[in-house]
């Protein structure tokens, strides 16, 4: 495999240095502060809800989405965090970590982190996603203090780039799952990946007419229109949706690139070699049953279908590119992921969260466990380097080299209205009721009126 680091920060391969002296000095002050206690038989040092021995006179608090917490029903990530979290509190034993897993809305979620962090009440340590990095730049706290330089450097540089505050220019997230958008092709079809949209559609029409496939080229219509087909294509094509977090994309060269797109997608769907029922389908498992049904020989989407189409039984047949573009157009990829913030303002409590969160989920081997084990693409170079696991996975290889030239996706207060302004103009374009002149504009006049 190309060297990631090599390629991407000009350093050659290697492993970064784990000597945190600050943040030993700070759990040694602790150590020594605490009181053990009597010792007491522990059955489980793992629950759902406490991590530890409940007497211990430390707590920490942090709460993670279901599906990457202990208490999920998937057994394989389930063991590798149960492990983990186990080993450290062993040799933490003064500490006991309090679990408040994420449940049900993620918006509403958010606006309550808001509240409870504003008022100091959050809990220590909470997953975000990437996109909503911007609500949360002023509140979190630095993770600076507690990492080395080379562990900064260790990171993608897109990642890195929104892992860091704007203004301040300190880490205030800890990313370590990514995912991105590009090209899924069969392998067995085709030797090489198309690289421009215009090779795409030939390619498309081409296998969908001599292999009697049902469509020549599938997406997800109905949500994540935004960063799966109109960022990366816009851009490349010499457009913006946003600057500096403002929507600008109804600006007449904006509009020029985002008709431009519009109407590939128009002309795809026009020739029969997409459907127009995409603009229905909005889940991985509207792709994940068509690739079972060996029904496309293209699919534009996430990385994050791996799973499902690796479910199917059928992923040797299929391989992941970066973004195709229009000719002449330059390479645009985005990524994004889930990510760790610290609110606590205890410094001794912000060293053991630190510590615990490197441990499990960010560091090298607990970053390559969770990956391994949850299907996620790592966002540090060493991780897809040095870990066999990813080095000698074709998938996350390919996944890996599309992420770690990617930028991070917009996260601006606007990215919601855009999205649903956006959606509906590439919904009505597909469908023939709207031209992507006349959809454009209204999504424009949508937004306009919700920024006033």
């Amino acid at each position: 495999m190309k060297s990631l680091r090599s390629a991407f920060t000009g350093m050659p391969p290697g492993r970064a240095s784990w000597h945190r002296s600050g943040r030993l000095l700070l759990l040694a002050g602790i150590a020594a502060c605490a009181s053990y206690g009597p010792a007491s038989a522990q059955n489980a040092l793992v629950t759902p809800q406490l991590i530890g021995r409940p007497d211990a006179p430390v707590s920490i608090s942090i709460s993670p989405r279901f599906a990457y917490s202990h208490q999920t029903n998937m057994a394989a990530r389930r063991d590798v965090l149960v492990e983990a979290f186990e080993g450290w509190v062993r040799r933490n034993p003064d500490v006991k970590i309090q679990v408040v897993v994420q449940q049900g809305d993620d918006a509403v979620g958010r606006t309550k982190l808001v509240q409870d962090a504003t008022a100091g009440r959050a809990p220590d340590a909470v997953m975000i996603e990437q996109i909503a990095y911007p609500v949360f730049y002023s509140l979190a706290q630095s993770f600076d203090p507690y990492l080395t330089q080379k562990e900064i450097a260790d990171f993608f540089p897109g990642v890195l780039q929104g892992m860091k505050d704007p203004k301040s220019g300190e880490v205030k997230f800890l990313q370590f799952t990514s995912y991105t958008s590009g090209l899924w092709y069969r392998r067995d079809l085709v030797s090489a990946a198309p690289t421009t949209l215009e090779e795409l559609r030939t390619e498309a029409k081409r296998l969908k007419d001599e292999k009697q496939f049902r469509y020549g080229l599938f997406a997800l219509g109905g949500t994540e229109i935004l960063q799966n087909h109109l960022l990366p294509h816009v851009t490349a094509a010499g457009g913006e949706i946003f600057n500096n977090g403002q929507p600008v994309f109804g600006e007449p060269k904006n509009k020029e690139a985002l008709v431009k797109v519009l109407s590939y997608w128009k002309d795809v769907v026009k020739s029969g070699t997409a459907p127009a029922q995409i603009t229905s389908a909005s889940g991985t498992g509207d792709v994940t049953s068509r690739v079972a049904a060996d029904e496309m020989p293209f699919i534009l989407g996430g990385s994050f279908f791996s799973s499902g189409i690796i479910g199917t039984g059928k992923a040797e047949n299929w391989a992941f590119a970066p973004m195709p573009q229009f000719a002449g157009a330059p390479r645009v990829q985005y990524q994004g992921g889930w990510s760790w913030a610290m609110f606590t303002k205890d410094k001794a409590k912000q060293a053991l969260v630190a510590d615990l969160l490197m441990e499990v989920y960010v560091g090298r081997d607990g970053m390559a466990r969770w990956g391994k084990a949850g299907g996620y693409t790592p966002t540090r170079l060493s991780v897809m380097e040095e870990h066999t696991a990813f080095v000698n996975d074709r998938l996350a290889n390919s996944f890996a080299q599309a992420v770690a030239s990617a930028t991070a996706l917009p996260n601006n207060r606007y990215v919601a209205s855009v999205d649903a302004a956006l959606t509906n103009a590439f919904q009505q374009v597909v469908i023939g009721s709207a031209t992507p002149e006349k959809a454009v504009d209204e999504a424009w006049a949508t937004v306009q009126g919700q920024m006033r």
